[in-house]
């Protein structure tokens, strides 16, 4: 698990100086869901803060509240199993990288504490805030065994959306299609499109 902190900050208490925390994990079907009030399940193209495959939040640590979360989503349950999939970066005041996880959820600061580091399972209001956020915050995982530098690396390691060595459904291979830019789906489909249409001619031509 790669960890650095700013020069400077390990002496500081990161109670005072972390105002935010961003979080960037994969959004895969089969681990992440969204459900509602009656704990229904929310499908296809109802996932908020879910762009490219990646699901992205910004809280702030002094109120417990998502920065980018719209009144327009209601209030939802979101849970993810993320492993070692992840990277979290603490801000100061102002919004200045001072620390990086990539690796397992830091359970001490992210609900839930009682797992082993793989999940992440936040109660959001339609207001954006996180209604079972720890009261007490422990930075220590931020700051264990974690490299001093002058500048942290910002750069996020995305999971490729098709990974060749999987085999894949029908239905998982089209919402993993439909999470690829309109262009790319465009150039793909004339591909298959000619494809088919090739094997169409060789059949012709047997006969």
């Amino acid at each position: 698990m790669a960890k650095q902190i700013l020069a400077g900050v390990k002496e500081q208490s990161l109670n005072e100086v972390a105002h935010y925390l961003m979080i960037y994990i994969p959004f895969d079907e089969d681990m992440c869901s969204y459900t509602d009030a009656w704990l229904g399940e929310l499908y296809k193209n109802s996932y908020p803060l879910v762009s490219k495959g990646m699901w992205s939040a910004v809280i702030n640590l002094k109120t417990h509240k998502l920065l980018n979360w719209k009144p327009e989503y209601g209030s939802l349950y979101f849970q993810a199993k993320v492993c070692d999939s992840g990277t979290y970066f603490l801000l100061d005041k102002d919004k200045q990288v001072i620390c990086k996880i990539a690796g397992y959820v830091p359970n001490g600061l992210i609900p839930e504490a009682d797992d082993c580091g793989d999940y992440i399972r936040l109660r959001i209001n339609h207001d954006g805030l996180i209604e079972n956020w720890l009261e007490k915050a422990d930075f220590s995982e931020f700051t264990d065994g974690a490299e001093i530098v002058n500048s942290i690396d910002i750069d996020i390691e995305e999971e490729p959306i098709l990974d060749t060595k999987l085999e894949f459904t029908y239905s998982q291979l089209m919402s993993k299609l439909l999470r690829l830019p309109k262009f790319l789906q465009m150039e793909i489909g004339k591909v298959l499109v000619a494809n088919a249409s090739e094997g169409f001619e060789d059949e012709d031509d047997e006969c």
